[in-house]
Order: C-alpha cells, then sequence, then structure tokens
C-alpha cells in the first residue's frame, strides 16, 4: 500500500518510523518536507523525498497531512487534481476540523477524509491515536494503519481536546514523572543514566501490568503494597505533597481553550 507523507517533520516523521517499524517497506513511502534533506534517522531508514507533493499524492491510495496547521488550506488546496478518487486523506494538523478538511478538499472527487490525533510515540509503535470521520470503510482502513503504530481508538470529535491533554500532552507528563525518578535515584547514589534506565523500566512495566491484566491501577498496586510497608508509606507521603491532584490539575490545564 503506498502512503504519502505530506511534512515529514517532528510527527510525520514519527509517522514514517512507526510505519517501517510496523512492517511497510520504505519504497511504500512517499515522504515531502519544506527542507529538502530528510533527517539523518529516517535516511538510515531507508527512506526518502518524493520529488514533489504532487508526485506523492498522485502515487499514494492513503495521504497523511501533518503540515503545520495553518498550511493544510493552501496545500491540500494546490492539491486537489492530484488526488485519485478513493484516495484516504488522514490529517494529524491540530485544531483542523473534519469541517475545515471537507471544504478544502471539497473539489477533490471521491476524496475519503479522517481526522487524527497521534502521539510521537507512533514512531516506536507505542503511541496513543484518536480517529474521527463520517465515512465508515475510511475509518477501519485509518484505524488498522494507527493501530499498528501503538492504540487507536474511535473518538467523538468535539473530544479531542481532551485526547490532546491526555495523550498529547500527558506523554510530557509521563516523562516529567521518568525524571522526578530519576533525580530520586540520582539522590539515593545512582548514577543519573542508570536512574532513568531503571525507572523508566519501572514505568513500562507498570504500564504493561495494567494493558495486560485489565485490572484498576488500584488493584495493581494493592499487589505491592503489604501492611506497614516501605511502598505505602511512600505512597502515602506523596499524596501527601498532592502528587494526584497535581497531576489531575496539570493534564486539565493542558485542555485546549474552546
Amino acid at each position: 500500500m503506498n502512503i504519502a507523507i505530506l511534512g515529514a517533520g517532528n510527527m510525520g516523521g514519527a509517522i514514517a518510523k512507526g510505519l517501517v517499524r510496523a512492517g511497510f517497506a520504505p519504497t511504500e513511502l512517499f515522504l515531502t518536507r519544506t527542507q529538502r534533506e530528510l533527517p539523518a534517522e529516517l535516511v538510515k531508514l531507508g527512506l526518502t523525498l518524493a520529488e514533489s507533493n504532487e508526485a506523492a499524492v498522485a502515487a499514494a491510495k492513503v495521504v497523511f497531512v501533518a503540515v503545520k496547521p495553518w498550511l493544510v488550506n493552501p496545500v491540500l488546496q494546490s492539491l486537489v487534481s492530484a488526488f485519485r478518487p478513493g484516495t484516504v486523506v488522514i490529517s494529524v494538523a491540530a485544531g483542523v476540523s473534519l469541517s475545515d478538511l471537507k471544504e478544502d478538499l471539497r473539489r477533490a472527487k471521491g476524496v475519503r477524509i479522517v481526522r487524527a490525533m497521534p502521539n510521537t510515540a507512533v514512531g516506536l509503535c507505542s503511541g496513543v491515536t484518536a480517529l474521527a470521520s463520517e465515512d465508515p470503510d475510511a475509518l477501519a482502513l485509518a484505524q488498522d494503519l494507527m493501530g499498528a503504530l501503538g492504540l487507536a481508538v474511535v473518538f467523538p470529535e468535539e473530544r479531542f481536546g481532551a485526547m490532546t491533554a491526555l495523550s498529547g500532552c500527558g506523554l510530557a507528563h509521563a516523562l516529567r514523572f521518568l525524571r522526578a525518578g530519576q533525580s530520586a535515584g540520582l539522590e539515593m547514589g545512582i548514577p543519573a543514566s542508570l536512574a532513568g534506565d531503571i525507572f523508566a523500566q519501572v514505568m513500562k512495566g507498570a504500564a504493561e501490568l495494567v494493558l495486560h491484566s485489565g485490572n484498576h491501577p488500584e488493584a495493581e498496586v494493592d499487589r505491592v503494597c503489604t501492611p506497614g510497608g516501605l511502598t505505602i508509606k511512600g505512597l502515602n507521603a506523596m499524596e501527601r505533597a498532592g502528587f494526584t491532584g497535581a497531576v489531575v490539575q496539570g493534564l486539565l490545564a493542558s485542555l485546549p481553550e474552546k
């Protein structure tokens, strides 16, 4: 399946990396970007730049639109004649609605539109992507593609702001928690790089416990805690410092303004 990625920057590049990791051949991917050179990490995967946006779109069954939000309208309108009927357009441009995309592509016959909101962990096939579309078949195709890059969920478009906070901004929140664990390890006498590796693996293991079991996180917490033990003392100290409230307030503060 030929796939075009218009705008192979941070997000577009992450999608490209994830697709290669998921088994797509580099020759199936047609990348474009304003700069005429790809980052070294993409070149190492065997990826190359298409001659132009028009050439990439004309060759593709699926087109990811990963350009800056303010460029979506002019880029899509310049490509109307290049789209083939049945092409699935998946926009990952933040804040560009399905209705905006429909207007931008109204002269492109037979194009099917999906709006997606992934996070950059899709590059490791460990991402989270919200998807919305009025076209069930296009939505199913997008869910298959993005599902190969992590968790892909169909989500009401009007609630995409919540997904931005929880899965997009939440990635940085989780990394800040990782940094805090690294700092604690350093104070305990563990070298910073080793402490970071240890706590990153701890976070990965904790996530896997919940994802594998389907249990509520507190059920897994209870498995670790013993009465009067060190774990519950540490958890209670964190709560006295406002841990849960701080996390909730931080995520709520990350909600986009309406």
